[in-house]
């Protein structure tokens, strides 16, 4: 029996976002979507509220995490140029967690962050991050520092390439890269988000996930 839970969905009206709108409605949980502009959000429903904000108004973000049991992120950069944004949304989404004492934050992340960089894929590790996204990886390293080092339990979700395809189910996760190919569908991607609301095998890790 699926447990009703109030979650909010940052990056809701994104390719990910609108998949985990969708899936968390049909469940049943009562759902605040963080957007910075509502008209953008095609999903109508009467389990779906609307906050808005913007990724660097902390003030935003903590109205939107008050009352909340959980956080699904699927915030991602707008650029690949070097900017701050991911670091100072993750400071200001940590600091609103911390201070109304929502626990559980699901954070979409990707391959090749952190430290999972020296395990990559060759061309992912020598060729696409050091000559087309080092900035933007950067920025969401620099982001992940306050995750890591916060008191949530949270889970920090590394996908590899992502596709528009629908679920085809048969995820793996793995810490190692192990029999894992590093490419599945936003929508697969989704269910396995919404699964980290209350699955403890992840918690306080980076899991790499893929088919």
């Amino acid at each position: 029996m699926t447990i009703i839970m109030k979650i909010l969905v940052i990056g809701a009206t994104g390719l990910t976002g609108t998949h985990l709108l969708k899936h968390l409605l049909a469940d049943g949980h009562e759902v605040t979507a963080f957007v910075r502009d509502p008209s953008k959000l095609s999903v109508q429903n009467p389990k779906l509220k609307v906050a808005q904000g913007e990724a660097r108004d902390a003030a935003s973000i903590d109205r939107a995490v008050q009352g909340q049991d959980a956080v699904i992120s699927a915030f991602g950069p707008r650029s690949i140029k070097a900017d701050d944004l991911q670091e100072v949304f993750m400071r200001n989404l940590v600091a609103a967690m911390t201070k109304n004492g929502v626990k559980r934050l699901v954070n979409l992340s990707a391959m090749g962050a952190g430290n999972s960089r020296a395990g990559a894929p060759f061309i992912m590790r020598k060729i696409i991050l050091p000559l087309f996204l080092g900035k933007m990886f950067e920025d969401k390293d620099k982001g992940e520092v306050y995750l890591l080092g916060s008191t949530l339990d949270y889970v920090n979700v590394r996908p590899g390439r992502l596709t528009n395809g629908p679920a085809r189910g048969g995820v793996k996760a793995s810490l190692d890269y192990k029999d894992l190919k590093s490419v599945m569908s936003r929508e697969d991607l989704a269910l396995f988000m919404i699964a980290q609301l209350k699955n403890a095998e992840w918690v306080r890790k980076s899991p790499l996930i893929g088919y």
